[in-house]
């Protein structure tokens, strides 16, 4: 991504960072205009992540780029306080689209989640059955799940207690109607998808003079600069 905002002379990479504290302290050394991340990674809950970034750098607007399922994160990512989000494996062209109407102030988000928000005004569409009903915390629980982890790395990953993970999984199964732990593990693996689920694949972020910031790897940080 560093590469592709690079090419466009409007913009200037602050910085790259691996890792939250990392990305953080970039955050903190450069104000970029837009900072490029991708939050849902196994080691915290991105949704809180991102609530916290907006609330702390009020005037540096928030690009999520992740491989998540844009249908279950994104309008919870827009409603924490990200001002876009982008699929990664969108083209580059839909990337710099992205970031200029960011840039101007305006949310982004993609054709599909554009339509789907339509047909929900309309009444038409929802998310998967009993989603939309779980807390950004208990999704983040349930991601986890889709991705096989055990409770007790739950419990770290989150820095929550066993007890809790567990009283999650109860609710998590109240709400979406399932009898037992083993139809909890299917249902998640099958809405969210064990393969997309907190994808570890390294990738780059960047910022640019407008400031975007991108940490490589586990997390991608972009900051953009003007």
């Amino acid at each position: 991504m560093a590469a592709i905002i690079g090419r466009d002379k409007r913009y200037q990479i602050c910085g790259s960072a691996h890792g939250f504290f990392d990305s953080g302290e970039l955050v903190r050394q450069y104000r970029p205009d837009i900072l490029l991340i991708e939050p849902f990674l196994e080691d915290r809950d991105g949704i809180l992540w991102i609530k916290e970034l907006a609330m702390e750098y009020p005037h540096t607007r928030i690009l999520v780029v992740s491989r998540q399922s844009e249908h279950v994160f994104a309008e919870r990512a827009l409603h924490a306080g990200a001002t876009g989000y982008w699929m990664k494996n969108g083209s580059p062209e839909e990337l710099m689209r992205a970031v200029e109407k960011v840039m101007a102030g305006e949310i982004y988000a993609s054709p599909s989640i554009t339509a789907l928000a339509i047909q929900r005004f309309a009444h038409r569409a929802d998310l998967p059955k009993g989603l939309d009903a779980l807390s950004d915390r208990q999704l983040a629980v349930f991601s986890l799940i889709a991705a096989a982890r055990r409770p007790g790395e739950i419990a770290k990953e989150l820095s929550i207690s066993c007890k809790t993970v567990t009283t999650h999984f109860e609710h998590i199964k109240q709400k979406m109607g399932y009898a037992n732990a083993e139809q909890l593990k299917y249902g998640a693996r099958e809405l969210l998808g064990a393969g997309e689920v907190h994808a570890r694949l390294r990738h780059n972020g960047d910022v640019a003079r407008t400031r975007i910031r991108q940490p490589k790897a586990k997390a991608g940080y972009a900051g953009i600069a003007r």
